[in-house]
């Protein structure tokens, strides 16, 4: 009785555990994803609003 108790509560937590480090892993990923987003995609959008006029000017002249 105790045994088989034991070894599905055992096989349940560690499942338990198992999809919980999945879930910090996604999570830690999505974290990266929005910093690198947000350190370097930012400053790309201000550099190409900034360069835009000059950019125009050559294609288009002017």
């Amino acid at each position: 009785m105790i045994p088989g108790f034991y070894d599905s509560w055992r096989q349940k937590r560690d499942q338990e555990l198992s999809l919980a480090e999945q879930r910090a892993l996604r999570q830690q990923k999505q974290e990266m994803i929005d910093d690198i987003i947000r350190y370097v995609g930012v400053p790309l959008l201000v550099a190409a609003v900034l360069a835009a006029p000059t950019v125009c000017r050559a294609i288009f002249g002017g």
